[in-house]
């Protein structure tokens, strides 16, 4: 991982972005943080998650806690809104907002093609697959020195662009940026990450609260 990390700062620091050097050097930051992505078995990390939703001119700030763990278990707890939940327990993808409707949980059939809002597989899981990649420099964040990357669907995934920021000294995904395909823009900035914590799988169980209608979407 060293000679990929040596690649992008030389783009950087000699031959710029753009172009087929951008592309390559960004491509290089991505195949490292899929391959550190690989070798975990799961992580978590504290997340503040703000939504811009440009036809209402307003953003949403939300925060709380999210966990994955290989292939393709996923929780976000949110701390505020308090008791909102979205999980990801294998074969459903249950999307409870409870501060929005506490009456219904919506239930969708897990998509192995697709991560979601699991970024994490959706974004590292055999990427070159899905995405071209370019490179756009780097920007510090929160006194970390990070590389930002430009990705473009290969083919239609629900989303029109993202950015990754990416900790070359982890190779670790440290905020994402979707633009979603009804014009919404995503942005998610993890924190406190904990890696390879002992989870199991009835971490990742969505419990329906009594009294509460499941809206499947099969």
């Amino acid at each position: 991982m060293t000679s990929l990390r040596f690649l992008f700062a030389t783009t950087v620091l000699f031959g710029g972005t753009g172009g087929l050097a951008g592309q390559d050097s960004g491509m290089a930051v991505l195949e490292a943080a899929s391959e550190r992505y690989a070798a975990l078995g799961g992580l978590c990390a504290d997340f503040v998650q703000v939504l811009d939703n440009p036809i209402l001119g307003d953003a949403k700030t939300t925060r709380g806690r999210l966990c994955q763990e290989t292939p393709n278990l996923f929780r976000m707890d949110f701390s505020d809104p308090e008791g909102d939940e979205v999980v990801a327990d294998g074969e459903w993808f249950w999307v409870y907002y409870r501060s929005l409707d506490e009456s219904q949980v919506l239930r969708f059939p897990l998509d192995d093609s697709r991560g979601g809002m699991d970024f994490f597989r959706e974004f590292l899981s055999e990427p070159a697959s899905k995405y071209s990649v370019a490179a756009e420099g780097v920007e510090q964040m929160a006194g970390t020195t990070t590389h930002r990357l430009a990705l473009t669907p290969l083919s239609p995934r629900g989303l029109v662009s993202a950015r990754i920021w990416v900790d070359p000294s982890t190779d670790l995904i440290r905020r994402i940026e979707v633009t979603e395909d009804n014009g919404l823009t995503r942005t998610v900035t993890l924190s406190n990450l904990a890696l390879d914590p002992s989870m199991g799988a009835a971490h990742f169980t969505f419990t329906v609260p009594p009294g509460v209608d499941v809206v499947s979407n099969e």
